[in-house]
C-alpha cells in the first residue's frame, strides 16, 4: 500500500465521526451539547494489515472503565459506518440520496478519495451486515454533484396523471413518492394525456426522456418526452415475444462442457473484478 493513501483512513473516520455527532444530536433534540467525551469515544482503530489486496480492518476501541457494555456497543458510530456505505452504494447506482445522510456533511466526500487514481477504489465490508461497497472516482464525483446543485438525466417513470391543461399543454405526474412532476406534451399525445387524467384512480402514465433531478438525486420536473405510454391497469407490460433470459442462459450453455463448468471459480460473485480483469481489491 503506498503510504500516500493513509490520509483516506483519516478522512473516513472523520467522515463516520461527524455524521455520528450529527445522529446523535438528531435523536437528542431536547440535549443542546453533546455528551462529554462523546467524540474521544468514537475511537478507531487498526491492529493489522493483511496482504494481497490490502485489507485493513478497522476496530472500535472501548475503554476498560467505559459505562458502555460490549454486547450494547453499538450506537451512532456503527449506524454512521452503515449510512455511509448506503450513501456510497446509492451514488453508485445513481439512485438518491438516502433521506437519513444530512446533506451538509456531503462534502466530507469532497476530500475522501482524493489519492485514488481512476483505476483503483475502496471497498467498505460491514461488519454488522453482509454488505460489500466500493468507492471510486466515479462515486465520489456522484456525492459531488449531489452536494453542488442540479443536473439533467435520463429517467424512465410511471405515476399517475393529476393534471393536464391542453392550451399551452402542460400536465403533472404523481410519481410513487407522492412527489409531483410537471412536463409539456406534444399535441399528438393529447387523447392518451386527457384518458390517463380521467381514468386516473386504476390507470397510469409512463414517461421515457430527460428530467431535471435536485443535487439529493430527486427528479423536480421532466424536461424533455421521448416517448409516453398508457398503463391501463397500472402495471407494466412484457413483450411476450422476447426471448426469456433463462432460454438465453441455456443456449449459451448448450455449447460448454462439464469440465469447463467445473473450472469455474466458485466465489466469482464476490471477487469478479479479480477473475475478469486481473485486478486486486483494496478493502476498508
Amino acid at each position: 500500500m503506498d503510504l500516500d493513501v493513509l490520509p483516506e483512513l483519516l478522512q473516513y473516520k472523520r467522515l463516520v465521526v461527524e455524521l455520528a455527532k450529527e445522529l446523535w444530536r438528531r435523536r437528542n433534540p431536547d440535549r443542546e451539547r453533546l455528551p462529554k467525551n462523546f467524540e474521544d469515544s468514537l475511537a478507531l482503530r487498526f491492529y493489522e494489515v493483511r496482504g494481497n489486496c490490502v485489507t485493513i480492518p478497522l476496530e472500535r476501541a472501548v475503554a476498560a472503565d467505559s459505562n458502555i457494555q460490549l454486547w450494547q456497543a453499538e450506537d451512532e458510530l456503527d449506524d454512521a459506518v452503515d449510512l455511509v456505505a448506503d450513501t456510497i452504494e446509492a451514488a453508485g447506482k445513481d439512485q438518491t440520496l438516502p433521506d437519513a445522510f444530512p446533506k451538509q456533511l456531503l462534502q466530507l466526500f469532497g476530500d475522501y478519495g482524493r489519492t485514488l487514481r481512476d483505476d483503483e477504489w475502496i471497498e467498505h465490508k460491514l461488519a454488522r451486515r453482509n454488505v460489500c461497497v466500493r468507492y471510486d472516482k466515479a462515486v465520489q464525483r456522484n456525492l459531488t454533484r449531489w452536494l453542488t446543485g442540479s443536473y439533467q438525466d435520463s429517467i424512465d417513470v410511471i405515476g399517475e396523471v393529476t393534471m393536464a391543461r391542453v392550451s399551452r399543454p402542460r400536465m403533472a405526474l404523481q410519481l410513487s413518492d407522492g412527489r409531483e412532476v410537471e412536463a409539456a406534451f406534444r399535441p399528438e399525445d393529447e387523447d392518451l394525456i386527457t384518458t390517463a387524467l380521467k381514468e386516473h384512480t386504476t390507470a397510469r402514465l409512463r414517461i421515457v426522456g430527460r428530467g431535471q433531478f435536485s443535487a439529493s438525486g430527486q427528479v423536480d420536473r421532466i424536461v424533455d418526452v421521448e416517448h409516453m405510454s398508457l398503463l391501463a391497469d397500472g402495471s407494466v407490460g412484457f413483450d411476450v415475444s422476447v426471448k426469456a433470459i433463462w432460454d438465453e442462459f441455456d443456449e449459451v450453455l448448450a455449447d460448454v462442457s462439464d469440465k469447463d463448468l467445473s473450472r469455474l471459480p466458485v466465489d466469482a460473485a464476490e471477487r469478479h473484478d479479480f477473475y475478469l480483469h486481473g485486478q486486486h481489491e483494496a478493502e476498508t
